[in-house]
């Protein structure tokens, strides 16, 4: 597992370690950057259950200003912390956040902080792709540009509240749906509170 391509192409990065550990592939990795479409470049990406933060890194590697990176499994953080400092990532660019993802959303959703990409790669099973879906569509503002989650196939998700479901790139039992907000909720327009990252989240 490496960097495909900016700032920090070609450095390996460490693999977690754990029962629950499921790296995303290269193949997939390269077409979400590839299928995105969205200027990266001073951008601030969430990472939500970064594993060991492959995602999130190749963001920071193109050019994003700010990646928050959360996982709550001590093992696969300290191969995440070990990426980072391979590629001389450190704070305020990249942060690191311990505890369960889906709280932290919860708290993103409720203070109304901005990010341009929020990534998810949640567990396959329990439905909590669906979750995520649900509480970014469900937020009183926009908060993101881009939700992109990663699930098991065939495709798991309805679109909920403002979010439609924009693309969706399937590799084997692997399912990468693109998510925005609709333009009548305002998608895409400015960057909401991102103030609001300082601290508050």
């Amino acid at each position: 597992m490496r960097v495909i391509a900016g700032a920090k192409k070609g450095i390996d990065l460490r693999c977690g370690r754990g029962p629950h550990f499921r790296p995303t592939a290269q193949v997939v990795k390269g077409s979400i950057f590839d299928t995105l479409g969205i200027a990266l470049e001073g951008a601030i990406f969430l990472d939500l259950f970064a594993g060991s933060g492959s995602v999130g890194i190749e963001a920071l590697s193109r050019g994003v200003s700010r990646a928050v990176f959360v996982e709550q499994d001590h093992r696969i953080l300290k191969a995440l912390r070990t990426n980072l400092e391979r590629c001389r990532f450190s704070p305020p660019a990249a942060e690191v956040r311990m505890g369960d993802a889906m709280r932290y959303l919860e708290r993103v959703v409720k203070t109304g902080a901005y990010f341009d990409v929020i990534y998810a790669d949640p567990p396959y099973a329990g439905g909590v792709a669906q979750r995520v879906v649900d509480a970014v569509g469900g937020a009183r503002g926009v908060i993101c540009r881009m939700l992109i989650v990663e699930h098991g196939s065939p495709v798991f998700a309805k679109e909920g509240g403002t979010l439609e479901l924009a693309k969706v790139r399937h590799f084997g039992q692997t399912t990468v749906s693109y998510f925005r907000h609709r333009k009548e909720a305002g998608g895409g327009e400015g960057k909401g509170n991102a103030g609001a990252l300082s601290g508050d989240v």
